[in-house]
């Protein structure tokens, strides 16, 4: 490395100390696994420091070739944070800023909307702490999120943390003028999308044209899009249609789920699908998938929700049964990784070949299955594994 230049933590990318040292790419949403020897040396990148070589070039220039160290000329300084995580690390953090909304989906597993916005206070309280806990990806929902009436100013705090921000969204709302606020306060707005022809049914009357709109006025900013789709009754047969149509899209990726019986599609459950109908078509969707577990957990090892009030639970599906508040986000961490969080020895199917694949799939929907240690039937399905059921 010449003397004269100085490396620096390329823009972007954060260090955080997880279950092991890592780098994040926040705009690709890619994480690297560092050894320590690496970490240490990513720490002093600050654009000023030159005498800072690592043993072995190799490594060096894979950093500079993917991007995460750039080479300046002492001119650029940059304060390099590593927060450690607690164990196990709380990487994703769902922000639910508001009740509201402008659709009544059929589906809604919140049920009916209400008139609740998440204060400024709370909303900068779980921001921060989840950063200082070595957050990755910052998850940015509702009801519809545009609804809350200081939307702009949350997203404007955004702005000095570095964190992905992923607003999950109906897309009804977004024109030009709110995908233009959207840009450079947001990574990725993911776009609900519940079918092609039958996706009114489920939303409402001229909803699908005004969320394809929406996506249309985000690829024009140079936002990132993804499309959420729930498998439902009307939207079986559509789901080759909707993969031509969305490969041929702009999308960096297609996630696909089945709604839990729960909220207003209890109420509407000529929608549903049998499980063991609806596991086929999971083999849809194509680049991230979920918030994946790690380790020997069940699902959510890394992931937790909060209300528009401040509640901290599991996920939206335990959202009665909160473990704490924003106030103390580490302490609720604690409490819900105690009483939430289990081990795959724990579950029914404890000795299922793949447990290690499905981990036991959605604790809520197995719980409405048969218990909250029992498998999830639609992941036995979607494996061919029957015999639990």
């Amino acid at each position: 490395m010449p003397s004269d230049k100085f490396p620096v933590l390329a823009p972007g990318f954060v260090l955080r100390k997880l279950e092991s040292p890592c780098v994040y790419d926040i705009h690709k949403d890619e994480l690297y696994e560092l050894d320590e020897e690496a970490f240490l040396f990513l720490k002093k990148c600050n654009g000023r420091v030159s005498d800072i070589l690592m043993n072995g070039d190799q490594t060096i220039e894979f950093m500079l070739d993917e991007g995460i160290i750039l080479m300046t000329d002492g001119t650029v300084s940059k304060n390099i944070k590593a927060p450690v995580s607690p164990l196990p690390s709380l990487r994703y953090l769902l922000l639910n800023i508001t009740n509201k909304c402008n659709l009544a989906c059929r589906h809604c597993y919140l049920g009916t909307s209400g008139n609740l916005d998440i204060n400024t206070e709370m909303f900068k309280k779980a921001v921060t702490q989840f950063e200082d806990m070595g957050g990755l990806k910052l998850m940015i929902s509702g009801g519809e999120p545009l609804l809350h009436s200081g939307f702009r100013e949350l997203m404007e705090i955004l702005r000095s943390h570095k964190l992905r921000v992923v607003v999950l969204s109906n897309g009804t709302l977004i024109d030009d003028a709110a995908a233009k606020q959207l840009a450079g306060c947001v990574d990725e707005v993911q776009v609900s999308i519940d079918g092609i022809h039958s996706h009114d049914r489920l939303r409402g009357k001229g909803s699908y044209e005004r969320s394809m709109r929406g996506i249309s006025c985000l690829n024009r900013a140079g936002i990132r899009v993804s499309i959420a789709t729930m498998i439902h009754k009307f939207n079986a047969g559509e789901f080759q249609e909707m993969e031509k149509l969305f490969s041929d899209m702009d999308i960096i990726s297609w996630s696909v789920d089945v709604p839990c019986i729960t909220g207003t599609l209890a109420k509407n459950q000529d929608f549903s699908l049998p499980a063991r109908e609806a596991a086929g078509y999971l083999k849809y969707g194509f680049g991230a998938g979920a918030h994946e577990s790690t380790g020997d957990y069940t699902c959510g090892s890394h992931m937790c929700s909060v209300s528009p009030g401040g509640q901290v639970s599991k996920c939206g599906f335990f959202e009665d049964e909160p473990v704490g508040d924003v106030n103390d986000l580490p302490l609720a961490w604690e409490k819900l990784c105690r009483n939430y969080l289990w081990t795959l020895d724990k579950l029914d199917c404890h000795d299922c070949k793949l447990i290690h694949d499905c981990r036991g799939g959605c604790r809520f929907r197995a719980k409405q299955y048969k218990s909250i240690f029992a498998p999830d039937p639609l992941m036995c399905y979607a494996n061919g594994i029957l015999r639990f059921i």
